[in-house]
């Protein structure tokens, strides 16, 4: 079993930053992704109004992930480190694990409508990863979301893209109608045309295997905000 002194999880702006931290001070890292290097920020480079807004946190990524190795796996185990990769299991022993893993966008549970077999419906992270991709997710789009800064600049960018977009508060319930593909959806007894849902109920951490380390980054503060992800890695990198 290979033995490290560091594992970040997650090789996006925080899980970098840490091993870029990490690595000047002459400990032993191994970063870990389950996709790519860059995480959402390489996802909203892609997208131009995303790119002006991130701006600055897009070059640093851009600059230091060419100089950070990135193996691609699944990490599915953190004590001892159990990585899934395509040349299967491998094991490392880790004297500390950091968990750079990320926020995941969410719909309130009462909703229930991620869970529909309709075509046509997305969160607003999963609805941004399809059209970075060049994907067409549909025409007409309702934006059902609650208040936030993120929400305006996905409208710009979907009307950029010339998708006819519309958005409602996501208060009360949500009904979609359709059977293959979404044709309306009503919230609150108020009836939208469209033909697809794009949901934004806030962020959650995102760490489905319940992964053991130190959390760092967007995991910690779940916001598109990357003012307070960048407070929060420095305050970590301060304490190394």
């Amino acid at each position: 079993m290979v033995t490290v002194d560091y594992v970040v999880i997650g090789a996006g702006y925080a899980g970098l930053m840490c091993a870029e931290a990490l690595m000047k001070r002459g400990f032993r890292t191994l970063v870990f992704d389950m996709r790519s290097s860059g995480g959402e920020i390489a996802v909203f480079s892609k997208l131009e109004e995303f790119r002006s807004k991130y701006e600055k946190y897009i070059e640093k990524v851009e600059e230091i992930k060419e100089e950070i190795p990135v193996d691609i796996g699944t990490v599915i185990k953190s004590k001892p480190v159990i990585v899934n990769s395509g040349n299967g299991l491998k094991r490392y022993e880790a004297r500390r694990v950091i968990l750079a893993t990320g926020a995941a966008d969410s719909a309130p549970v009462k909703l229930n409508v991620l869970s529909k077999k309709v075509r046509g419906i997305y969160t607003l992270d999963s609805a941004l990863r399809e059209i970075s991709e060049n994907n067409r997710i549909g025409e007409k789009v309702l934006l059902a979301a609650k208040d936030d800064a993120v929400v305006k600049l996905a409208e710009s960018q979907l009307s950029r893209l010339d998708y006819d977009v519309e958005i409602s508060e996501l208060t009360g319930n949500v009904e979609v109608i359709g059977k293959e593909r979404v044709e309306g959806v009503e919230i609150s007894g108020v009836r939208y045309s469209c033909d697809t849902l794009v949901v934004y109920g806030g962020r959650n951490s995102f760490n489905p295997l319940k992964l053991r380390g130190t959390p760092v980054g967007n995991i910690v503060t779940c916001t598109y905000d990357y003012s307070k992800v960048e407070e929060n890695v420095k305050n970590f990198i301060a304490k190394i």
